[in-house]
């Protein structure tokens, strides 16, 4: 029987490094289909590692609820004589878990071994009581999340083909007004990190293919340059300190192009550089302000922001160069294009009359625009997660400025706060191995 859904989850997860989640998912008129799973403090013969092993399962229940995939279980939902995981799996009894109307069963024991954390994770089929997914992951003692991480993907992978997000990272600038730096966290908000320092503001930051690497624009040297951050020296070298506006930059696939926008021609131009700022190549040429390059997956196209019709929009150009074809049409001012990583999409700002400043989403070919968020204020900078399946932005729907992400397919949304640290410009990295 098909029912409307509005299921309001408030999570804390542990260690969280912005405070707590607060998590929104809507599903209008459908029966829900997401694998019902039960994620338990793991196991560990060893007590002092149960603070370790209960943080792991509440990290790979948040990763595969915030997927859209899963609906983990409360603990008030658990068999009623359940105390503990035994560290023995021989002895797990999956059949009183089926009868807790469970789907799947994450199950995780936790050892260490010299400076290391090793967790056996595996998932369980309750019906077929078959393991159906089960790793061995090893990591240095300080970093149990990225273990739990690694496994939620492939618990993601099995469900649907894709792996899931957890190992990636969230690049953005925080701070205070009138003085913001680059900050690089997990992307639930875990381990947020200061990477410059330069006493100035630095924003608009977009992290490289590969991670390793963040271009930013800061003040630092007292005008608007260009930058790239590297994270395995720690060192800023700047790329573009041109006379006038340098902004927006944007990695190619391959990390060894960037395009951006510069004013040293007397009007905004987008350009294409190599990735330590030499041959800088112009793109467009007209009277028009170009601005916010964002390359394709395929790095043939660029989409970027154009008044050349009398407004803001959203355009696309091939890489050569051009005056590029509009694909915007809802309405209103567009800006701020970043495409999906499997190339089906584009997210941008909408501001249109009363509603503000909101994220839509629309095929690549300017196709099926959706408005995305209905927040009061001014939600902005689209950025895309590895697997295309989630958009993060800045908001201050709530006053400061912060971080929101929404699935695009059920309406999730989470919030990313840590005190009195504006967040705002987010860009989604890769991976980690």
């Amino acid at each position: 029987m098909k029912k409307t859904i509005l299921i309001v989850l408030m999570m804390s997860i542990g260690m969280l490094a912005y405070g707590q989640a607060t998590i929104r998912i809507g599903s209008q008129a459908g029966v829900d289909k997401r694998i019902r799973v039960a994620a338990p403090p793991f196991a560990s013969a060893d007590p002092s590692l149960s603070p370790v092993a209960r943080e792991m399962a509440e990290v790979i229940g948040f990763d595969l609820e915030f997927s859209g995939l899963f609906y983990v279980i409360a603990p008030a939902e658990y068999p009623p004589n359940f105390t503990a995981l035994d560290p023995d799996v021989a002895k797990l009894d999956m059949e009183v878990w089926r009868m807790a109307r469970v789907d799947q069963l994450v199950y995780g024991m936790v050892r260490t071994e010299g400076n290391e954390i090793v967790g056996q994770f595996r998932l369980f089929d309750l019906f077929s009581k078959q393991q159906i997914v089960g790793l061995e992951l090893r990591v240095a003692k300080e970093s149990p999340r990225l273990a739990a991480h690694k496994f939620s993907e492939e618990v993601i992978r099995y469900a649907d083909g894709i792996p899931g997000t957890g190992t990636s990272e969230v690049c953005f600038s925080g701070g205070v007004i009138g003085k913001k730096e680059i900050y690089i966290a997990d992307y639930d908000g875990a381990n947020a990190k200061q990477l410059t320092k330069h006493g100035s503001i630095s924003i608009k930051p977009r992290i490289s293919p590969d991670g390793n690497k963040i271009a930013y624009l800061s003040y630092k040297d007292r005008f608007p340059f260009l930058y790239v951050y590297d994270r395995r020296t720690g060192k800023s070298t700047p790329i573009s300190e041109e006379p006038g506006i340098n902004a927006t930059p944007s990695w190619s696939p391959d990390g060894t192009k960037l395009a951006m926008v510069l004013s040293k021609d007397g009007n905004m131009e987008i350009y294409l550089r190599d990735a330590d700022g030499r041959r800088p190549v112009r793109l467009t040429k007209n009277r028009y302000m170009d601005t916010s390059p964002y390359f394709s997956p395929d790095g043939s196209q660029l989409a970027f922001v154009s008044d050349q019709g009398g407004s803001p929009q959203i355009y696309v150009m091939p890489i050569t160069g051009g005056g590029g074809t509009r694909l915007s049409m809802q309405g209103g001012n567009s800006y701020d294009p970043s495409w999906s990583p499997d190339g089906k999409k584009i997210a941008y700002v909408v501001e249109k009359r009363g509603a503000g400043f909101q994220i839509w989403m629309m095929d690549a070919n300017g196709s099926n625009p959706i408005q995305l968020t209905n927040a009061g204020g001014i939600n902005e900078s689209p950025s895309w997660s590895p697997d295309s399946r989630h958009v993060i932005y800045a908001t201050n729907r709530n006053g400061g400025s912060e971080l929101w992400g929404i699935n695009i397919k059920t309406g999730q949304e989470f919030k990313l706060s840590k005190g009195n640290l504006r967040t705002e410009g987010p860009s989604w990295g890769p991976r980690r191995q």
